[in-house]
């Protein structure tokens, strides 16, 4: 335990020494900045529909369910053609809706859209028209009715998360989850061209002393660093889970460190496969922000868990499932890393004897 804890105060000096932790600190305290008061609580805002309808069948539908029970923030009815225009030539993300009726009872829709209107959205508002008219009409066949599903994947989601506070988990694992990576690759890197691994050999600790205390050093800066991010943004609000879950992630990303150490004799040496795994380990944060995108290859990504972990213990909500599925598999992940990436150093330090 002494030698542990002599090679982890060395460690902790010598990223003081070499400024990587007080970067480390300063960095996080910047970005908790930025997060409070540069960036927006909100950026989403509605899509103006005006509606000339010609029809009636809105308007009856208003009036028979009760305007004053329908969300009609983001559609203003016109009563001409000439108002769409006027409205949509002044507003450039606003769209226009004219809406007839035929003499067999069915209704004829005219979308106006602004000239960089992708062909995807015009054909997404003819489905979503076409299947409103159908359910306000009672042409939907009942065999059609009878085979629709719906089912909740997750209860309660909530709608209403500041966007700042939405990017907190991206945030942390950029910032805390993937500094074991680049870091223990500096620093194993370093040692190695350094030769002071080899003159480490001879003492009386071994190789995993050596690692270990720069898992523990890695660590300790990241409960620091996380801290500083997590606190002031989300006070102690599932604070102790996202960092459990946080802090699985660091050792893995660590380990990983360790073998790319392994194989490359110095820190710029092994920059480009750094470059390339914290790429792929940021692809998950695309389905925590549009989860449409979530294929299967994705959930092989251990950020993944990290990121809807973290996203669960911020914004708690009927979602402890994700926490404990996330926690359990980085683990199983880190353990699993931690052994081979240990064994691998051993082995790749050996041949250089």
């Amino acid at each position: 335990m002494g030698r542990i804890f002599n090679l982890f105060k060395k460690d902790i000096l010598l990223g003081i020494k070499d400024v990587f932790i007080i970067l480390e600190v300063v960095f996080s305290v910047f970005i908790v900045f930025i997060v409070l008061f540069l960036i927006p609580k909100n950026i989403e805002q509605d899509q103006t529909i005006y509606v000339y309808d010609r029809s009636g069948v809105i308007t009856g539908f208003m009036e028979f369910f009760g305007a004053e029970n329908m969300d009609l923030d983001s559609e203003l009815f016109v009563e001409s053609r000439e108002e769409i225009i006027a409205g949509i030539e002044t507003n450039k993300t606003a769209l226009g809706l004219i809406i007839s009726a035929n003499e067999d009872g069915t209704f004829h829709t005219e979308l106006l859209t602004q000239p960089y209107t992708s062909s995807a959205m015009m054909k997404f508002i003819d489905v979503n028209l076409e299947d409103l008219f159908s359910i306000l009409t009672g042409t939907y066949p009942p065999d059609v009715y009878a085979a629709v599903r719906v089912t909740g994947l997750q209860e309660g989601m909530q709608e209403d998360i500041p966007f700042n506070k939405k990017m907190l988990p991206v945030i942390i694992v950029m910032m805390v989850g993937l500094v074991g990576l680049f870091a223990m690759v500096s620093l194993v890197g370093q040692e190695r061209s350094d030769e002071t691994i080899r003159a480490y050999r001879v003492s009386p600790a071994s190789l995993n002393m050596f690692l270990l205390s720069k898992h523990l050093m890695l660590l300790a800066v990241s409960i620091v660093t996380f801290s500083i991010l997590y606190i002031p943004v989300m006070g102690f609000n599932g604070y102790f889970p996202a960092l459990l879950i946080i802090l699985l992630t660091v050792v893995i990303g660590s380990s990983l460190g360790i073998l790319l150490g392994a194989f490359f004799e110095s820190p710029m040496a092994a920059i480009g496969w750094v470059i390339l795994l914290m790429l792929v380990i940021s692809l998950p944060a695309i389905s925590l922000f549009a989860p449409i995108f979530s294929p299967d290859w994705l959930k092989f990504i251990p950020s993944y868990y990290t990121l809807f972990g973290l996203d669960a213990a911020m914004f708690p909500d009927n979602n402890s499932h994700i926490i404990l599925q996330g926690t359990a598999i980085l683990s199983g992940i880190a353990l699993i890393l931690l052994w081979l990436s240990a064994k691998v150093f051993n082995q790749s330090i050996r041949k250089e004897m």
